[in-house]
């Protein structure tokens, strides 16, 4: 019988293992207050600890605790009140960024057994607000006992989408009775957000619990040990949103039901009764171009508007409602058909009406504008080796600039290649390249684009990281960043070819 034989010098296969870099999925608590000093848990997988650590914030300093997987964060007492991003690196690479939030209300944490009403952790809900830091693990759901007096307005804001947890949360509200009174989900986000004015005193009972996102075909209670999330409460009427326009609507002339306005021009509007429809009357002169924009989901608003243009004799131009990936209209007109009076219409896609229902209206002559995304946030490169840069050109309202992309403080041993773009290009593929003794280091960097006109750069802007994408359903509390990270490190050994079989 013929078999297959190895020869005395067989080399048995074997694969080297290369070391991982952080993988940080989120961090607990999500925020903190100014001015104080917090244990945070860094969640994800670490092979190597303690790692370094990278911020955007200056009012933030934080070095890694003794116990792995554990940060000491100091918050300033006049640090920003707004999200950071934070990330952790080593020798092999970085995690991705992740986001912690300083605010400047009283923070604490959710509170194990909370699962049902009777194990609800008491909270004081005040009108100067407090946060909630919890986590909703594998069919978790955390409930919250607050005493209300009759009359007294609770608001409620869950944050889990927006730090980036993959849940679809939901709050609901129990009165005295044990009857429901509030159910918030979707906001501007899938994040969930209510008002509600007590009828009753006594003790409710808040509940916060998820679905998946994205979702799942089994409807049931999901989670993770990343599943992070921030319940901001307080009692008396919200503050409204601060909305930069040049004008009110209200303040505006009255032409037979429409406001009279003279663009260019902002106007901050408020959509008032249920099925209430808003129109603005505006000049314009025909081939002119104009650049329309609802913002209400952008500023954190309820309002999900439509935006319709009418010709001066009343026929439609255009309705549009959503512009991917936020629910907020917007349209260019490249030219106007005829001189003339045009209107423009705006409403609640539900039809809703009340004083949230809010937006910012602004009509502004496009400009040329570009908008370079690139396709990651962290890279490693190995001496003497590559690795590109994948940046996505989007040019609008004719933008046609040569481009050059430079990267500043680069270390030594590591160049940019192939920098360049031309006015046409939609895409280019910049190439960054090691060199043999190019030394081992982390970088925190930001691409710089240079605008060029007769071979003189005149403009500059830096490519951005965005968060969204087509799985998002609205906007994160950060969407973007321009903050990449670099990692050199020396070049990983071949792996070793298995020994070929030999036969008699």
């Amino acid at each position: 019988m013929l078999r297959s034989v190895l020869p005395l010098g067989f080399l048995f296969a074997y694969t080297l293992i290369q070391a991982e870099p952080p993988k940080l999925d989120a961090l607990f608590p999500a925020g903190g207050r100014r001015g104080e000093t917090i244990e945070v848990e860094a969640i994800g997988k670490f092979n190597a600890w303690p790692t370094e650590i990278w911020t955007d914030h200056a009012g933030l300093t934080i070095a890694p605790a003794e116990k792995k997987r554990r940060l000491t964060i100091s918050i300033a007492p006049d640090a920003e009140t707004r999200p950071a991003l934070v990330r952790l690196f080593d020798a092999n690479g970085s995690s991705a960024a992740k986001i912690f939030v300083i605010s400047d209300h009283p923070e604490t944490r959710e509170t194990e057994p909370n699962d049902n009403s009777t194990q609800a952790q008491e909270l004081n809900a005040t009108t100067t607000g407090i946060v909630v830091n919890g986590v909703l693990k594998k069919s978790d759901t955390d409930f919250f006992r607050i005493k209300l007096e009759k009359g007294q307005t609770l608001v409620a804001r869950a944050d889990a989408y927006s730090l980036g947890s993959l849940v679809d949360p939901f709050l609901t509200l129990l009165d005295p009775d044990g009857h429901e009174v509030a159910l918030a989900s979707d906001s501007h986000n899938l994040d969930p957000y209510f008002v509600y004015q007590a009828i009753q005193s006594g003790p409710h009972v808040l509940q916060i619990f998820a679905m998946a996102h994205p979702a799942a075909t089994a409807i049931i209670f999901s989670g993770s040990d990343s599943a992070v999330y921030r319940l901001a409460l307080s009692l008396g009427s919200p503050e409204p949103v601060k909305i930069q326009a040049d004008h009110q609507e209200q303040k505006l002339a009255d032409e037979n039901g429409s406001r009279r306005m003279n663009a260019p021009v902002s106007v901050e509007g408020i959509l008032s009764q249920k099925g209430e429809v808003d129109r603005y009357l505006f000049e314009a002169k025909k081939g002119s171009a104009w650049q329309f924009r609802v913002d209400a989901h952008r500023l954190g608003l309820p309002t999900d508007p439509v935006f319709a243009l009418d010709r001066p004799n009343g026929a439609l131009i255009k309705e549009v409602d959503d512009v991917k990936p936020t629910k907020d209209p917007g349209y260019l007109s490249s030219s106007m058909p005829q001189d003339g009076n045009y209107t423009i219409r705006i409403w609640d896609r539900f039809h809703r009406g009340g004083p949230p229902l809010r937006y910012r209206l602004a009509i502004t002559k496009p400009e040329p504008e570009l908008t370079a995304i690139i396709d990651k946030d962290h890279f490693v490169l190995e001496t003497n080796a590559t690795t590109e840069l994948k940046l996505k050109l989007n040019r609008k309202n004719g933008h046609d600039k040569s481009l050059v992309m430079k990267i500043d403080g680069l270390p030594a041993g590591v160049s940019l290649e192939d920098a360049n773009a031309t006015g046409k290009a939609k895409e280019a593929t910049l190439v960054l390249r090691a060199s043999m003794d190019a030394p081992s280091t982390n970088l925190p960097f930001r691409l710089r684009i240079l605008e060029k006109t007769d071979g003189n750069a005149t403009k500059d802007s830096f490519a951005t990281r965005s968060f969204l994408d087509s799985k998002s359903r609205g906007d994160y509390l950060v969407n973007k960043t321009e903050w990449l990270h670099l990692t050199v490190k020396p070049k990983e050994p071949k792996k070793e070819k298995e020994a070929e079989k030999t036969k008699p």
